[in-house]
């Protein structure tokens, strides 16, 4: 191979600029795609960890009611450290209330699940009625 022929090569030896950069838009493009559904279901987890937890405290509150006639709005009163507390994942804040039929139970949003702007609060009463603000379909 004489030294004009081995500069005259066709084949290119690495990847050009251009070609760099439209990987690089693709792999933007789907990362804009992908990463706002993969927040809304760590969200949608959260909302499961809190009707969950909910629905716990609810059954503490019938064995309350059928060990001493009654419910509470301190949550000291069945085996917690205060009388309201935060989830272990920092994301809703647990309390009760006493009403004239029984209780209510309430999760509240708080951390980085205040992004979750459709689901902020679910409650739980004692005849088991669920609700949610602001939307009412939140619970799973």
């Amino acid at each position: 191979m004489t030294v004009a022929q081995h500069f005259h090569r066709t084949a290119p030896l690495g990847f050009a600029l251009i070609e760099i950069m439209v990987v690089i838009a693709i792999i933007g493009l789907l990362l804009s795609v992908i990463v706002p559904g993969y927040q809304q279901h760590v969200l949608n987890s959260y909302r499961l960890e809190a009707s969950t937890e909910l629905r716990r405290l609810a059954n503490l509150q019938l064995l309350l009611l059928a060990e001493q006639a009654r419910y509470t709005a301190d949550l000291t009163e069945l085996g917690y450290p205060t009388a309201s507390y935060l989830l272990d994942s920092g994301r809703y804040t647990i309390s009760a209330a006493l009403t004239a039929d029984g209780y209510q139970l309430i999760a509240e949003a708080s951390g980085p699940q205040l992004a979750d702007v459709n689901c902020m609060t679910f409650k739980l009463d004692q005849y088991g009625i669920k609700a949610s603000l602001p939307a009412a379909d939140c619970w799973q």
